[in-house]
C-alpha cells in the first residue's frame, strides 16, 4: 500500500509499433458500442495495425449491435447459443472464428473491451510501449464513467481506483504478478494459441490463474486510461456480486490448488 500510493513502474517508448487485435464481447449493445468504436477509430496509434473484432452474442430480436460494429468498420460475428450466455464462452467463439479466418498468430497481442467501454485517445500507444518492453499481459488504468452518479457507482469507482492505487501499482513496481479484472487488458498471441477454454462466470480471473500457474507475470500500465460505466441499480450490482462470487469458487476449484 505504501510503494503503491507513491510510485508505479513506468515504460520506455516503444520501438515497434505491434499489431493487435480487439476483443468485444456484446449482448445487446447498440446503446453503447458506436461510442467505443469510435474512442478505438481515434487512438494515436496506426490503424492499418488494429482489426476490431465484436462478437454479437445471443442478442435480442430486433437489436441492431451487429449492424452499428460493422458500419464502423468492425469484423462481426453474431453467435446464437443460449444455453451458454457467459463472456467466456463469447470469447471463446471470437477467438475461433479469429484462428479460422486469420489465425491467431496473425496479431501479436490482443485486447479486450466491454461495449461500454471508451479509451483515452493514447490508450493503445502506451499498451504498447510496455509490450514492446517484453510484457506478455498487462493490464491498465480503470477509471469510472459516471463516479458521482449515485452511491452505488461511487462504491464501485472507489473500489476499482483503490485495486489500482493500493495493488496494481505497486505489484508492477516489484515485478510481482498483479491480476486482471474483466476489461481493460492485453495479452500475447502466444497465451491463447490452443484456445480459450476459460467459460466459467469470471473467466478474467480464471484466465490470470492460469496464466500465473504457467509463469506469466501480468504486469500495469498506469499511463493507459480507459473508462469503464457502473451500475446504478442496487439490484443489478447484487446479482453482479453473487455472480463474481460463484466465478471465484468455480475458479479456485479448477486452479486453486
Amino acid at each position: 500500500i505504501a510503494i503503491g500510493a507513491v510510485a508505479t513502474r513506468s515504460f520506455p517508448p516503444a520501438k515497434k509499433q505491434h499489431r493487435y487485435g480487439i476483443l468485444i464481447a456484446a449482448r445487446n449493445e447498440e446503446a453503447v458500442i458506436g461510442q467505443l468504436l469510435d474512442s478505438i477509430a481515434a487512438q494515436r496509434y496506426p490503424a492499418d495495425r488494429l482489426t476490431v473484432f465484436v462478437v454479437a452474442d445471443n442478442c435480442s430480436p430486433g437489436d441492431r449491435t451487429a449492424e452499428i460494429a460493422r458500419a464502423h468498420g468492425a469484423v462481426c460475428y453474431e453467435r446464437h447459443a443460449p444455453a451458454h450466455r457467459t463472456k467466456g464462452y463469447a470469447l471463446s467463439f471470437l477467438l475461433e472464428q479469429i484462428r479460422r479466418d486469420f489465425s491467431i498468430d496473425a496479431f501479436d497481442g490482443y485486447m479486450i473491451f466491454d461495449a461500454d467501454n471508451l479509451l483515452a485517445p493514447d490508450y493503445i500507444a502506451r499498451m504498447n510501449d510496455a509490450f514492446d518492453s517484453g510484457e506478455k499481459i498487462i493490464t491498465s488504468y480503470r477509471m469510472s464513467k459516471n463516479f458521482f452518479d449515485n452511491w452505488i457507482s461511487f462504491t464501485y469507482s472507489v473500489h476499482w481506483l483503490s485495486t489500482v492505487r493500493f495493488e496494481h501499482r505497486a505489484r508492477s513496481l516489484l515485478g510481482l504478478a498483479t491480476r486482471i479484472q474483466g476489461t481493460g487488458y492485453l495479452f500475447a498471441a502466444e497465451t491463447v494459441r490452443n484456445g480459450w477454454p476459460y467459460t466459467s462466470l469470471t473467466e478474467d480471473r480464471a484466465f490470470a490463474a492460469d496464466a500465473v500457474v504457467n509463469g506469466y507475470r501480468i504486469s500495469y500500465c498506469h499511463d493507459a486510461v480507459f473508462y469503464d460505466e457502473q451500475p446504478v441499480n442496487l439490484r443489478i450490482a447484487l446479482r453482479q456480486r453473487v455472480r463474481w462470487a460463484k466465478g471465484n469458487l468455480q475458479v479456485f476449484a479448477d486452479s486453486g490448488f
